[in-house]
């Protein structure tokens, strides 16, 4: 039994002695370094970092290598700063590096101390537009050089010695008008440069900004800062603008624009003055929209028509009778107002010599006869505005070759007034030198028709003044033709290839 016992002992020692060894995990790498950050004086040194790494280490300059250096030994490294010579402190770094470990050391050298100072006395010089010297008071302790910036400055000594001293500074005589402005620059050693403003002054000045207002047709209140060195009023300003304060020296005015109601833009200027001097902030102003206002277009029918008015034409009702002619083709009711077109028959037997042509909206009832050479519209009082163009869309047709060719549009609003001669895009010179608007197509079957825009500018305001159209023979001829034919010119729509109807003219208009 023992001898049992003693074999089973002896085959599990050999068999423990046969299992592999597990082999031993290796240690994690470690860094530190100590202290993280150093600071150096302004005249150099070293500083020493320890170095705790279970691996090798390595320590290089990352910033600051012109002034840095590093010496490392087994353990530890030491960081060796150059004399800082400037005023600033400046910034390096050096970093630690093990196995994939690093750790970064901030270096700070601080700045050398700079004693140099320059202090100078005023720090602003004015001089007047006559020029003159002044002198800056200099408190050193090195060699100062005095610089001008601008030609008209000059500057007596260039330079000075540490200490208290004086630098003469003179301007020279100035014929111009707004400020001027330069500086004499003082300098030397590691001191702060040191700057001296020098202002020199007009004769006398007045300036505006905006030296210029532009305004919209609605008017509208703006703001001008005038700066000036003399008193000023406002010695000028346009009708139409108002200016508060009306004087002042340096102030914020308001500038206030009325609202324009021509069909013209306006300028104008508001003049600031002195007894030296003066200036002008100049004013535009948009023109008002223009806003078309039908005076007359047609009202006739394919029958005599008999229609009723006031003895003054302003309104389409009541107590004057007047007769008019409208034959000829029909216009569809939906092109037009229910008519086609004035006749006007001129020969020996035939005469229709008064019609009146109603506004589409009823506003206005025109007068419109029939001379010798042409037909006249009167349109009832208006108040008109400068600026404001009226104009006639009218179509002419001819039955007869003995009738006037040439014809014109003539405007005025006053029935004693003399003619003017519209304004038309197609006007022409006749072989005779007379101005011409149309040449009127002349045929047997009344279908052939000529057109033509005339419009007239309106001079000058005016209250309840008429307006006279007179459409009528370039060259002075007369409407009648042969006793016989029955020769006639009418005033018709414009008709297209296709029988519809461009215009059912004549339109007569004002904006």
């Amino acid at each position: 039994m023992k001898k049992t016992l003693l074999f089973l002992f002896t085959a599990l020692a050999v068999l423990a002695s046969c299992e592999p060894k597990v082999p031993e995990k290796p240690e994690d790498p470690s860094l530190s370094v100590k202290p993280e950050s150093v600071v150096i004086d302004a005249a150099g040194g070293s500083q020493t970092i320890d170095v705790t790494a279970n691996n090798s280490w390595t320590a290089e300059i990352t910033s600051g290598t012109e002034w840095l250096s590093v010496s490392t030994s087994s353990d530890s490294f030491s960081i060796s700063a150059q004399a800082n010579p400037t005023h600033q402190n400046r910034m390096g770094s050096v970093t630690v590096k093990s196995d994939k470990l690093s750790k970064v050391i901030s270096v700070t050298q601080l700045a050398s101390i700079n004693n140099d100072k320059i202090a100078g006395s005023p720090a602003k010089m004015t001089f007047e537009a006559t020029g003159g010297s002044q002198d800056i008071t200099i408190d050193a302790n090195v060699q100062v050089t005095a610089t001008p910036s601008e030609s008209w400055i000059s500057v007596s000594p260039a330079s000075v010695q540490p200490g208290q001293s004086k630098i003469t500074v003179t301007v020279a005589a100035y014929n111009g008008s707004s400020i001027r402005e330069g500086s004499v620059t003082l300098a030397g050693g590691d001191a702060p440069v040191m700057s001296v403003k020098v202002i020199q002054n007009p004769a006398a000045f007045i300036t505006a900004n905006p030296a210029s207002i532009s305004a919209p047709a609605e008017g509208g209140e703006f703001t001008v800062s005038v700066t000036a060195n003399v008193d000023w009023t406002a010695s000028s300003t346009p009708d139409w603008v108002t200016v508060t304060p009306s004087g002042g020296k340096d102030a914020d005015i308001k500038v206030t624009v009325a609202p324009n109601p021509a069909s013209e833009s306006r300028t104008g200027g508001i003049v600031l003055s002195s007894s030296q001097v003066n200036t002008t902030i100049d004013v535009e102003q948009a023109a008002a929209a223009l806003v078309e206002t039908l005076l007359a277009t047609w009202r006739c029918d394919d029958a005599t028509y008999v229609d009723t008015h006031s003895p003054d034409w302003s309104t389409a009702d009541a107590n004057a009778t007047s007769h008019g002619t409208g034959k000829g083709i029909a216009l569809p009711e939906e092109g037009a107002p229910a008519g086609t077109q004035l006749t006007w028959i001129r020969n020996s037997t035939i005469d229709f010599p008064l019609v009146f042509i109603t506004a589409a909206e009823g506003h206005f009832a025109v007068k419109a006869t029939a001379g010798n050479d042409g037909f006249l519209f009167t349109i009832p009082g208006q108040n008109l505005k400068k600026g404001q163009v009226v104009s006639i869309d009218v179509c002419l047709a001819s039955g007869a070759n003995s009738l006037p060719k040439n014809w014109v549009a003539k405007f005025r609003t006053s029935e004693t007034a003399d003619w003017t001669v519209g304004e038309c895009a197609n006007a022409f010179t006749t072989a005779s030198g007379v101005i011409a608007h149309l040449q009127m197509v002349k045929t047997k079957d009344y279908t052939g028709n000529s057109r033509f825009l005339a419009s007239y500018t309106i001079p000058e305001d005016q209250t309840g003044a008429p307006i006279q159209i007179f459409v009528c023979a370039a060259d002075g001829e007369t409407l009648k033709g042969s006793t016989t034919s029955g020769a006639t010119v009418r005033m018709t729509p414009l008709f297209l290839a296709d029988g519809s109807v461009e215009f059912p003219g004549p339109r007569i208009c004002i904006k």
